[in-house]
């Protein structure tokens, strides 16, 4: 990809949740972090404070060779994410990179852009290895990426910023990146917020559709996001999509359904899906072919 299909890719990525000053500092970023070498590392620069240069490592924390305290959390599942995310989360998904290219591919097309989604598939664009899963936590018009990867030598001179024993290495427009399983990325400030939950903060505990759900790409929103799909109508909305193979499994949840009922039923009908309602819980289920995944994503999360 070149330089300027990398930039424009860039200045597309923030939902309208994102503030426009957050994606100039979002592209600043990643100019930053697209010097890569011939040999699957990269370099993050601080605004000429120094640098980090990465090399292939095995899988154990200790391969970062970074001080201070590095993330260790479970990565399963979206639950697992909204776990770290701080109480003022509005939305959020989770996708499994290994399971299949179709998932990776649809996931492209039908969820917010982010760099690890849009990068993190291929060795050596962002880490020597790829992005096994990620996830995405949008919160207070700022957001963070999860990337769960083999772990890799970090040799770093130059500026890094301690918060809670924590390092996190700075890039331009105040972005950085937090070491560990998974690592972290976004803002200096919304990286803070999820360090703060990590070490014993509060996270949301707005989310109850996730709880105990597991699938291979899942999805979750508030009814009063700013990027809720249907515009909202609803408390809070769940999606989640299994690979069967020769088709997938797909799982749409609705608590509170109340303005957009037409529009759910419209997409029941569309994608001939079973629906029930029991303790204000509407819930769309069924198959569907595997060529239909990227409409169906896109259907169920547009505005």
């Amino acid at each position: 990809m070149s330089p300027y299909s990398r930039e424009k890719f860039l200045n597309s990525i923030v939902s309208p949740l994102i503030l426009m000053k957050q994606k100039e500092a979002f592209a600043i970023f990643v100019g930053a972090i697209m010097v890569l070498s011939a040999f699957a590392g990269f370099a993050f620069r601080g605004g000429g404070e120094g640098n980090v240069t990465i090399a292939a490592a095995p899988a154990s924390l200790d391969a970062f060779g970074m001080h201070g305290r590095l993330v260790d959390w479970s990565f399963d599942s979206l639950e697992d994410a909204l776990k770290i995310s701080p109480e003022s989360t509005v939305s959020a998904y989770w996708v499994d990179l290994d399971k299949s290219d179709n998932l990776t591919d649809s996931a492209k097309a039908g969820l917010p852009k982010s760099y690890g989604l849009e990068f993190g598939d291929r060795p050596g664009q962002i880490y020597p290895s790829k992005i096994q899963a990620l996830a995405v936590s949008y919160f207070n018009n700022s957001f963070v990426e999860f990337h769960w990867v083999t772990p890799f030598q970090i040799g770093y001179d130059g500026l890094v910023v301690p918060y809670q024993d924590y390092m996190i290495i700075p890039s331009a427009a105040n972005m950085g990146l937090v070491a560990g399983k998974p690592m972290l990325f976004g803002p200096q400030n919304s990286l803070k917020s999820v360090v703060d939950v990590v070490t014993g903060g509060l996270p949301t505990d707005k989310f109850t559709l996730p709880v105990g759900e597991k699938a291979d790409l899942q999805a979750a929103y508030l009814g009063s996001a700013a990027n809720a799909p249907l515009g909202g109508g609803y408390k809070e909305f769940y999606l989640g999509a299994n690979d069967l193979g020769i088709a997938y499994s797909l799982d749409a949840r609705y608590l509170d359904l109340g303005a957009s009922e037409q529009r759910v039923k419209d997409l029941s009908t569309k994608f001939d899906l079973n629906t029930t309602t029991k303790f204000g819980v509407t819930e769309l289920k069924g198959t569907i072919e595997r060529a239909k995944l990227k409409d169906a994503l896109m259907s169920f999360t547009a505005s």
